[in-house]
């Protein structure tokens, strides 16, 4: 039976999978990633923050001297968002957003454009709701990242990816539709308007080893993308 995009995100939340709740953000590889976010934020702005879930990081970037609102599908994500003190809608983001245009400073997603199906879509309403000179804030699994690549060599697919669940039942799928490199993410960030202005890793992955200064060397080989993309907007647009 054919399914929608809207019953498998449905179904994908129902597994409760989500790397941005307290239990996840507690470990390093997270910590690492959320404070190159703040870094490229900054202060003093306003931000949407898309695919939000709890609010989490939501409510690091407010902590952080910002104007935070968020948006998720989640009805659970959305209520413990809100119970945050961050004011958050529930709803999809891959649906015209509930503001006017040039509302926002930041977009931030994080580990959310891997499991949109339509970005092209999503970054053109990004677009829309930035501010002229506003940027966009994203992070992404490196589908090219030195695990992955040796996953690769030796015929193995670097993650569950083959369905929501594992064929024995024991581990959640990750949910993801797509993978970028940095390659391809810039060239669907530059056909919608945006052009990259900072992109860096968190740390290369070895085994059990988790390198942050070799990851700064050779952030291609690196976990995570981690890209802030200024909107070519004017005012008059």
């Amino acid at each position: 039976m054919k399914k929608s995009g809207d019953d498998f995100k449905k179904k994908f939340n129902t597994l409760k999978y989500n790397c941005r709740s307290d239990d996840a953000t507690s470990n390093i590889d997270t910590k690492v990633r959320i404070q190159s976010v703040l870094d490229l934020i900054g202060r003093g702005r306003k931000v949407l923050d898309i695919g939000c879930y709890d609010g989490y990081i939501s409510e690091k970037i407010k902590e952080n001297g910002n104007d935070v609102i968020g948006i998720d599908i989640s009805k659970e994500g959305a209520r413990l968002c809100n119970e945050r003190g961050i004011k958050c809608i529930e709803q999809d983001i891959e649906k015209k957003f509930p503001f006017p245009a040039d509302s926002f400073d930041v977009v931030f997603g994080g580990e959310i454009i891997e499991h949109v199906f339509d970005t092209d879509a999503l970054l053109q309403e990004i677009q829309r709701v930035l501010k002229p000179g506003g940027f966009l804030v994203l992070t992404t699994p490196n589908i090219a990242s030195l695990t992955k690549r040796i996953h690769f060599l030796f015929g193995n697919t670097p993650s569950i990816e083959i369905g929501l669940i594992s064929p024995d039942g024991k581990e959640k799928g990750a949910g993801h539709i797509r993978y970028f490199t940095i390659n391809s993410l810039e060239k669907l960030l530059n056909r919608n308007g945006f052009f990259i202005e900072i992109w860096k890793t968190d740390f290369i992955t070895l085994h059990k080893l988790k390198l942050v200064t070799l990851g700064r060397m050779l952030p291609s080989f690196g976990y995570e993308l981690i890209v802030k993309a200024k909107v070519e907007k004017t005012s008059d647009k």
